[in-house]
């Protein structure tokens, strides 16, 4: 199927690895431009040779995207290379985990801005170049905890809850521009961010790493880690021509784990 993307230019978020470099890939084969944004400078580079390899143009920017200035440079040096915004994917790392009780203000006030005002913000500076040419898609990348708040995820489960709050709340007002908005929830992918939080909960449990993992699979319905990939398979689906009426909807990829209706 011709998702109808080659020749548009796509900013990524968190690209240099794991679900958004998926992403990035998935929008690389259908003939997107591509702009990396991550702040891991040897992985961006990487990514940056992988992605080429695909036959794009990339633009590989060391960024903290917590950062308003460094949001604001993002869109200047895109607009500077390709001239036009035509798709924003944003996803960041997820903040620590923990419980209220664990947390300072200040740690509520880094969650923010790592996740729900750098959403804000790269929205809010891109729609414009989307409004001019009529066409755009917005694809946040959240966590299945919106649905079902994750025990011990208090950060996570506040901030990126809002993210969703947010996209629905202006779904209708830029579809009139052309431009969808949807927020893709994932749940246990194969990840550096998994591997990361099984390590901490296997310590708090006194249990190997291994002997943890095996039990969280054998709870999964499909008893398995997810691929990126099969993330960034819905995130080329939800850019194309084809999904040009699906706005506002938040879609889970998690195997079956979350016992939620909606």
């Amino acid at each position: 199927m011709d998702y109808k993307l080659k020749g548009k230019v796509a900013i990524v978020g968190g690209s240099s690895k794991g679900l958004g470099k998926a992403s990035a890939v998935s929008l690389a084969k259908e003939g997107v431009n591509i702009v990396l944004c991550a702040r891991n400078e040897k992985a961006l580079e990487k990514t940056k040779e992988d992605i080429e390899s695909l036959g794009v143009e990339v633009l590989a920017l060391r960024v903290d995207m917590s950062k308003e200035e460094d949001n604001q440079r993002i869109v200047k040096e895109t607009i500077d290379k390709f001239g036009r915004i035509d798709i924003l994917v944003n996803n960041s790392g997820g903040p620590a985990p923990g419980s209220f009780r664990d947390f300072s203000i200040e740690d509520f006030d880094q969650a923010y801005h790592s996740v729900l005002r750098y959403n804000i913000s790269m929205i809010k500076l891109c729609l414009p170049y989307m409004e001019q040419r009529e066409w755009g898609r917005i694809v946040n990348i959240a966590s299945v905890s919106v649905k079902e708040p994750m025990p011990n995820m208090v950060l996570s489960n506040i901030f990126r809850t809002a993210v969703v709050s947010f996209a629905k709340s202006i779904s209708k007002d830029i579809m009139s521009s052309g431009i969808t908005i949807n927020t893709i929830c994932p749940g246990y992918f194969r990840t550096e961010r998994i591997t990361q939080l099984m390590e901490k909960e296997s310590n708090d449990a006194n249990v190997s790493q291994q002997e943890y993992e095996e039990g969280v699979i054998s709870a999964f319905p499909h008893k398995r880690f997810m691929s990126p990939d099969e993330l960034g398979g819905m995130v080329a689906y939800l850019c194309s021509a084809q999904a040009r009426s699906i706005t506002g909807t938040t879609i889970q990829i998690d195997g079956g784990v979350n016992s939620s209706l909606l």
